[in-house]
């Protein structure tokens, strides 16, 4: 069994790394040395611009997809040669008060690329974290350290995702041992429904105890409270980066062109009719060959 992995050799119209005028449609973009794809059996047809100037690819004469993807997580910590580039976002906690249910955490990224160009910063995230009733203590490279208690996070307009600065809260009890939060909060002051109200609380995994006569007591645990915060934050901020994690560097890409065997396919139209032959050029490698190739060559593609 054999693969291919097709590589993209230009992006449009000729030109190499296109870059879209927009800058966030433009991480969709495929730029010079992504992976488009792994391929099993390599293809012996193509499509009209599967092949020079758009496309190159490695032959891997002695494994299939899955040997390949298995070189991609041992030698960089799992994922997908083909994945798309995104931060992965971790936590830690750095100290706590339960006395107040009080944490101090500290937020980064696992995954920061060369020279930390795509980790985490306090502008990213102190505007955001302040609606979550959350102080931001410090910060240094790839990570922001900051306070936060359950109940303010409970009360906070990041919670109930609107503006909540009439709503008169209160704690009624916080249970240390069970971690649970029971909650009052007083809507009268502003325009909305209480089955609204009953909804948001039930969307965060809370349990209504009363809602009546616009007041609404409920039961919360911290967990479901971090679980709401951290994947929200989490959202924000793991957006798309690149089209792909990893890239076969341009020199590389080159090599392939210049060194790999040509190839010369028919090319159908979709009626069947002979239309031209696509030239191709694809350099055979084996497993043990594509495995070295991939450490030296394969990087964070930033």
């Amino acid at each position: 069994m054999s693969c291919e992995i097709l590589i993209k050799t230009d992006n449009t119209n000729g030109v190499i790394n296109y870059t879209h005028p927009n800058s966030v449609k433009d991480r969709a973009v495929y730029k010079k040395g992504y992976p488009v794809d792994i391929i099993n059996s390599p293809k012996n047809f193509r499509g009209f611009r599967e092949g020079i100037p758009f496309f190159c690819s490695l032959n891997v004469t002695d494994g299939n997809k899955s040997d390949v993807e298995s070189l991609i997580s041992s030698n960089f910590s799992g994922g997908s040669i083909i994945q798309e580039w995104k931060r992965n976002i971790d936590w830690a906690v750095v100290n706590s008060n339960l006395t107040i249910d009080g944490w101090r955490m500290r937020i980064f990224v696992t995954n920061p690329g060369f020279n930390n160009l795509c980790g985490i910063t306090r502008t990213m995230v102190e505007n955001f974290l302040a609606r979550w009733n959350v102080t931001v203590y410090s910060d240094a490279q790839n990570e922001v350290v900051f306070d936060i208690t359950i109940y303010d996070a409970i009360t906070s307009s990041g919670f109930w995702n609107r503006n909540i600065s009439s709503v008169v809260f209160n704690e009624i009890d916080y249970n240390q041992g069970t971690t649970n939060h029971r909650i009052s909060a007083d809507y009268s002051a502003i325009d909305i429904e209480s089955d609204l109200v009953g909804d948001i609380v039930d969307s965060k995994n809370g349990t209504i105890i009363s809602n009546e006569n616009n007041i609404i007591i409920f039961d919360i645990l911290r967990a479901d409270v971090f679980d709401q915060f951290k994947m929200i934050v989490a959202k924000r901020l793991k957006t798309k980066i690149h089209r792909r994690q990893f890239k076969i560097p341009e020199s590389a890409v080159d090599t392939i062109i210049s060194t790999g065997t040509q190839i010369l396919i028919d090319h159908y139209d979709e009626v069947g009719g002979y239309r031209d032959q696509i030239e191709y050029r694809m350099l055979d490698v084996t497993l043990a060959q594509i495995d070295n190739f991939l450490i030296n060559n394969l990087n964070e593609d930033l």
